[in-house]
């Protein structure tokens, strides 16, 4: 193919510069100001996104000619659907339409504008979610000839538009209406902050604290992905991140291509459910349960530890199985050193805390005070060569912009799925069917929901499954008594782990690519290494204390011997603790996990004994084989 495309002239590319840098400032007067109408802002983010779409990712042809003009042709295409549907989003137009319904270019322009969102989400997050979605739009018309449950009444393309196109209840909801103020702000927070330098610091604060553990540079990987969890909120981008330094680390330790991929993939998808700045699906659940979003951050604070404890727990174990030995102190940052070199990193975190649960600003506020808070440490406390300014400031605005397409296209596409849903009343159905096939018990519609979680997650973005299996799944789980917070966490916390669980998980195969690994091998090593802490969402929905909504007491207890269940469980999965288990010690630590599921005092007493056991039973084999190690030692 001739390199002489227009496409690829540094002119075009300064031009996609140009409105990336626009998009970031349009989102923070958004953020700073909110001067417009929900719909029109979402209308506004989503021309942004589709034009940056139809620019960033090109389609290319053997002809040069042929690939400008269809190129150039789909951006005008990509601008004009935008800007026809920011049109319809007026005051005045909007009574109009009320009263008389979509005309028949309505019509025609809003079936363009679905075909370019799904030919755009198809860009960018592949060919699952516009599938998914085109099964949806059909059912909508084609719905009423289908017998059972799935049958709805007739409804015509003019209804199906009208709904899914130019209503709150579709493609102008709640997914595209967050993505263009909460996520837009927080993602351009984590592109200021990255902007600075301060991922990498969190990975050299992540070896200085952890690598002389036997578990070394894998426990490392643990840590600094949760560290940049709370910068990213994206498992895969943290995977690439960290996994650049940490994967080629594990391996040159002794660990396999396929568990450093693991553990990098299990640690990594992590972040998604680590405050302070949690995955996009995050601010979607507090706008749907009508809470800030402060409180789900501070609801997901002790999941988010446990799951990285667990994760912890198994990476440790698997270390010593393998007799792995940590890193020399040679191979180190110095831990103080490391730490005055980037303290002030921690400023801008502290500001998002700070805002969200101390003072309860709203979280496009508190981001906005945050990346002020970088602009100042990046330029007062770093030194002249590398302290921020307009060029970088230029550049995070762009790549907060880039990073925020993918998440807008998902959005898009998942908002006229729910307007399918809200019109046919599928979301209903669904919801009894999963009732009755659990026959009314609350366990058994807790695993059919994670099934369907995951199942939904294969090779969708966390966003787009979280808000289908949220629409699904939830209102069964609150119907059984399970209250709203927990039901929602629930399908959101197995949203965010469909990332590693095969035959299709993003970030394993996103760790794959970087350890060598075959990528399906990787998947599963994943799964088992993340399994233990698939139990926890189960612990907060029959103890929501877990959610930190109880006394202060019920809340110390509820941690604690959740603590202690992850542990028996990390064990019991695991194989290993301080030497191997046999079948019966693992089987007695997995149940002993299991009885302090639910909470109950008798149950978790049950639990801890039985555990307590086997530990006891660890601790004397050691000491035991430490006494032969001796006396063959003095013999010798």
């Amino acid at each position: 193919m001739s390199n002489n495309c227009v496409i690829d002239s540094p002119a075009y590319k300064k031009i996609i510069k140009f409105i990336a840098i626009g998009m970031g400032i349009f989102q923070l007067i958004v953020a700073g100001y909110g001067f417009l109408v929900t719909n029109m802002r979402g209308s506004i983010h989503l021309t942004f996104a589709m034009v940056l779409v139809a620019m960033y990712k090109p389609v290319r042809f053997k002809n040069a000619k042929l690939t400008d003009v269809y190129n150039i042709l789909f951006v005008l295409v990509a601008l004009f659907c935008g800007m026809f549907l920011t049109f319809q989003t007026r005051a005045s137009y909007a009574l109009i339409y009320t009263l008389n319904g979509p005309s028949q270019i309505d019509v025609i322009v809003g079936m363009l504008i679905i075909v370019m969102i799904l030919i755009c989400s198809r860009r960018t997050t592949g060919w699952a979610l516009p599938l998914i979605c085109t099964v949806f739009l059909l059912y909508g018309l084609f719905g009423h000839y289908l017998p059972g449950f799935l049958n709805h009444k007739e409804y015509t393309l003019r209804n199906i538009v009208d709904v899914v196109v130019y209503t709150s209840e579709g493609l102008l909801g709640q997914p595209l209406s967050i993505s263009s103020s909460y996520v837009a702000s927080f993602v351009m927070f984590g592109a200021f902050l990255a902007s600075t330098g301060a991922g990498q610091w969190f990975i050299d604060m992540a070896f200085a604290l952890t690598g002389r553990s036997r578990s070394g540079p894998a426990m490392a990987a643990v840590v600094s992905s949760a560290a940049l969890g709370t910068i990213s909120g994206t498992g895969v981008a943290n995977v690439v991140t960290t996994g650049a330094f940490t994967i080629p680390l594990m391996k040159s330790c002794g660990y396999s291509a396929k568990m450093a991929g693991a553990i990098e993939a299990t640690a990594s998808t992590g972040g998604q459910i680590m405050p302070p700045i949690m995955g996009a699906g995050a601010f979607i659940l507090a706008e749907m349960i009508g809470v800030p979003y402060g409180t789900i951050a501070l609801a997901a604070t002790l999941p988010a530890l446990l799951y990285f404890l667990a994760v912890a727990f198994q990476v440790d174990f698997e270390a010593g199985r393998l007799g792995m030995k940590g890193l020399p102190a040679s191979q180190l940052p110095p831990k103080y050193k490391t730490f005055k070199t980037g303290w002030f990193f921690l400023m801008p975190v502290a500001m998002i805390v700070w805002s969200l649960v101390i003072m309860n600003f709203s979280a496009n506020y508190s981001a906005l005070m945050a990346i002020g808070m970088v602009l100042l440490v990046g330029y007062f406390f770093k030194s002249k060569k590398t302290r921020l300014n307009f060029s970088n400031v230029f550049q995070a605005l762009e790549g907060g912009s880039k990073d925020l397409i993918s998440v807008a296209m998902a959005c898009a596409v998942a908002g006229l799925m729910i307007g399918v849903l809200t019109k046919t009343g599928l979301g209903l159905k669904f919801a009894s069917l999963l009732i009755l096939a659990a026959g009314g018990e609350i366990l058994p519609t807790l695993v059919l929901t994670m099934v369907c979680c995951i199942f939904l997650g294969m090779g969708l973005p966390t966003t787009a499954a979280f808000i289908i299996t949220a629409t699904l799944c939830a209102p069964a789980l609150i119907t059984l008594g399970i209250p709203q917070l927990a039901a929602y966490m629930f399908v959101f916390y197995f949203a965010c782990l469909s990332a590693i669980t095969p035959p299709v998980a993003l970030a394993a195969f996103a760790a794959a690519a970087i350890s060598g690994s075959r990528p399906m091998e990787t998947g599963l090593k994943a799964t088992r290494i993340g399994l233990a802490g698939f139990v926890i969402p189960y612990f907060f929905c029959f103890t929501p204390a877990l959610l930190l909504q109880g006394s202060l007491t019920e809340i110390v207890q509820v941690a604690v011997t959740s603590i202690i269940g992850i542990f028996f469980l990390s064990g019991g999965l695991g194989g290993y603790m301080w030497k191997s288990l046999n079948v019966i010690e693992r089987l007695a630590l997995i149940i002993a996990a299991l009885l302090m599921v639910e909470g109950g005092n008798l149950t978790d007493i049950i639990g801890i004994v039985i555990g307590g056991s086997v530990i006891l039973l660890q601790v004397k084999g050691i000491k035991k084989k430490n006494l032969l190690d001796i006396q063959k030692t003095a013999i010798s």
